[in-house]
């Protein structure tokens, strides 16, 4: 990843993954309403994975994204007005915020994007994960960049682009129902896999002179 101050680098320890798919490019197909495996260079293919947080985690983790952005509103004042966080869905009926870093399968200028790196975090060294087609409940650690974004209505937020994924505890299957059921699974504790400083209050630090963001939608 080039430096540019737009990316923020972020990391997120402890959580279970939902809906990963990081073993080869996915797009969503609207005529069968399912996401399935297809080549890089076809539209919308791209790498994608979910977590959940605590409502109270979620709160500070969606102010240093707006913060993050307020200050690259500062350095680009043709950003529109900070609206969201790009793949974030609060559960209504219950206490946690569900995030989705994405990767693009090509990039913008139509060559083949690299694969999100999937590290096996049981094994000294982190080597490659032998297999890295894991299913929701599968439980590690992971890296992202936010960055500003614009949604085709022009409306300004952060989205999350997946860049790592170190996992702990992988779970496999092969009858189909991850397509159709999501499995869940509680937190694992553990330590910090990316031996760095605590990003989330780097990133509100560093941006404590912008803008206070509005409230968190939940």
């Amino acid at each position: 990843m080039p430096a540019n101050e737009d990316f923020l680098k972020l990391k997120i320890t402890d959580v279970t993954f939902h809906w990963p798919r990081l073993d080869r490019p996915y797009r969503y197909n609207n005529a069968t309403k399912r996401t399935e495996a297809c080549e890089p260079n076809v539209t919308g293919a791209g790498y994608s994975i979910a977590w959940d947080m605590t409502k109270a985690e979620a709160r500070d983790f969606y102010k240093a994204l707006a913060d993050h952005y307020a200050g690259c509103q500062k350095r680009n004042p043709k950003l529109p007005a900070f609206k969201e966080v790009f793949g974030m869905k609060a559960d209504p009926n219950g206490d946690t915020v569900r995030f989705t870093a994405k990767r693009k399968a090509v990039t913008n200028s139509g060559e083949v994007n690299r694969p999100p790196r999937v590290a096996d975090g049981t094994k000294a060294g982190f080597p490659d994960l032998a297999d890295p087609a894991i299913w929701s409940g599968s439980k590690g650690h992971l890296r992202v960049f936010a960055f500003p974004a614009t949604d085709p209505q022009g409306n300004g937020g952060v989205s999350l682009l997946l860049d790592a994924v170190i996992v702990t505890d992988a779970q496999y299957g092969g009858d189909g129902l991850e397509d159709d059921f999501e499995v869940s699974a509680p937190k694992a504790a553990g330590g910090d896999p990316f031996d760095a400083i605590d990003v989330m209050a780097q990133a509100t630090n560093a941006a404590k002179s912008a803008p206070v963001p509005a409230d968190a939608p939940f």
